[in-house]
């Protein structure tokens, strides 16, 4: 028999040894070349895949239809969870340039490449970049949002030199925290991005000139997923959406309709001229063209996020589901790639969790 004490102890050696689990960070490998020489000529198409843990990056030069592993930052099933230094929280690509982005809780790892095979980080030499909580890429500015405390971080026309823009003054005493973040076509060009407590921050086309204001009727933290298009943004919570129609500024909420299962995380997407907000594992999702006419999608539509090419092939990619769909009509979805099962392990390999995707023309590889 364990006395209460003993067993209280027990009890407090597990906690602590599931904390020091989960917060084990490892080390940025010391082989990847820092950044500063990337020359993009966007000459070939590729879709390219991120996972959730890991920073493992698949990338197919073939329209989706196979897949090469092209860069892991840890095999580690321990760090990258929520926090670590491989927690990859956005991929985003904009002028032939692809990047990654982990770190939540420690320094932010930035990589980068204009080929989708070679990786640098995006920065010219060592530096301490911010903590990234998501990221988006738009007229040939990356950016990176994380909180009240490390802002948001832009980089410059080469993406070896980086910026952080500060909160203070904007928020004037208000708090934030956890901001999502997404680039529009809104009169030439909007970074966007939403914190909690409905805090909303919109800059120039450039990433720079911020500005400031709120969405009423919100809970104080919930959003999840940002998307523009149809001259809209739109904000994903668990019960509802909010959109906007002038550039972020003003904001209304409306009910898409998905109800059962909880989202797919940061499963909300813009591709086909619609909206896509999905379910967790593909139980069902609903569409709408401007955010506030919502209807379902095809019962084989699957859940997570989706990304189009300019041909209109669709690749899709959900976090827990360790594989890669492909449709070219939208209605039919071939599994194209699953990661390999280690029966041994007798565990998941979480950093094959694919979870990020982007379209983007990068440089061939000779």
């Amino acid at each position: 028999m364990i006395r209460h004490s003993s067993a209280a102890a027990l009890v407090l050696s597990l906690c602590a040894f599931q904390v020091q689990a989960q917060s084990k960070h490892v080390e940025v490998r010391p082989d990847i070349p820092f950044g500063g020489k990337l020359n993009p000529r966007q000459e070939e198409p590729v879709f390219a895949v991120c996972s959730k843990q890991g920073m493992r990056i698949l990338v197919s030069r073939d329209d989706g239809k196979t897949w090469e592993q092209t860069f892991l930052g840890t095999d580690s099933k321990e760090d990258g969870g929520w926090h670590g230094t491989f927690a990859v929280y956005g991929m985003a690509a904009t002028d032939g340039v692809i990047g990654a982005f982990s770190g939540w809780g420690t320094p932010g790892v930035y990589i980068g490449s204009d080929d989708g095979v070679h990786w640098t980080h995006l920065n010219a030499q060592p530096a301490q970049l911010g903590s990234t909580w998501s990221a988006a890429g738009g007229n040939g500015v990356l950016l990176t949002s994380a909180d009240m405390w490390r802002g948001m971080t832009s980089s410059s026309g080469t993406f070896a030199d980086w910026q952080q823009h500060s909160l203070k003054d904007l928020l004037a005493g208000g708090k934030t925290h956890h901001m999502i973040c997404c680039f529009g076509d809104y009169e030439g060009g909007r970074f966007l991005i939403v914190g909690d407590g409905g805090h909303v921050f919109y800059s120039d086309k450039t990433g720079q000139n911020w500005q400031h204001s709120l969405i009423p009727n919100v809970e104080d933290r919930g959003q999840e997923e940002l998307a523009y298009g149809n001259g809209v943004f739109v904000c994903s919570y668990k019960d509802y959406i909010v959109r906007s129609e002038d550039g972020g500024k003003t904001w209304t909420q409306h009910d898409p309709g998905l109800k059962g299962w909880g989202h797919s995380w940061r499963g909300l997407s813009f591709v086909r001229g619609e909206f896509w907000l999905t379910a967790q594992k593909g139980s069902h999702g609903r569409k709408s063209r401007d955010g506030i006419n919502w209807k379902d999608l095809p019962k084989s539509t699957p859940g997570g996020r989706f990304v189009e090419s300019d041909g209109g092939t669709l690749i899709n990619v959900e976090r827990r589901r360790y594989d890669i769909k492909r449709s070219q009509d939208g209605m039919n979805w071939e599994t194209v790639f699953a990661a390999p099962v280690d029966v041994a392990a007798k565990e998941e390999d979480v950093t094959w969790d694919t979870t990020f995707a982007v379209f983007q023309k990068v440089n061939k590889v000779k």
